[in-house]
């Protein structure tokens, strides 16, 4: 049985989604529509080329090019500033006393 397509709506918050689980991870960097793909379980492909050309003239994602050594320019994508704000890490101090009752605080 085959999947039902997913819109371009759909596929615009999927890839946005995938931006944001790469900035979570610390990866800030420019993606090439390659690598978008792969991430997405897709193919590189025209249509895809287009939904992020539609993104790009939107303003959520934003391009460059990318000069890699020994090959032709590329361009690559990324979520433009203040599309997706990374969630602020915090530390929570635990104390925890080996004499006595073991047990573990949160402070």
């Amino acid at each position: 049985m085959r999947k039902k397509a997913l819109t371009k709506h759909e596929r615009q918050i999927q890839i946005i989604n995938w931006f944001a689980i790469r900035i979570q991870h610390d990866n800030e960097q420019y993606a090439s529509l390659y690598e978008i793909a792969r991430g997405l379980g897709m193919s590189p492909s025209t249509h895809l080329r287009a939904i992020i050309e539609i993104m790009v003239d939107e303003e959520t994602l934003e391009s460059a090019e990318l000069s890699r050594s020994g090959r032709w320019t590329g361009r690559g994508y990324m979520l433009r500033k203040g599309t997706f704000q990374r969630p602020q890490k915090q530390t929570i101090p635990i104390n925890f006393t080996v004499r006595g009752n073991r047990q573990m605080e949160l402070l």
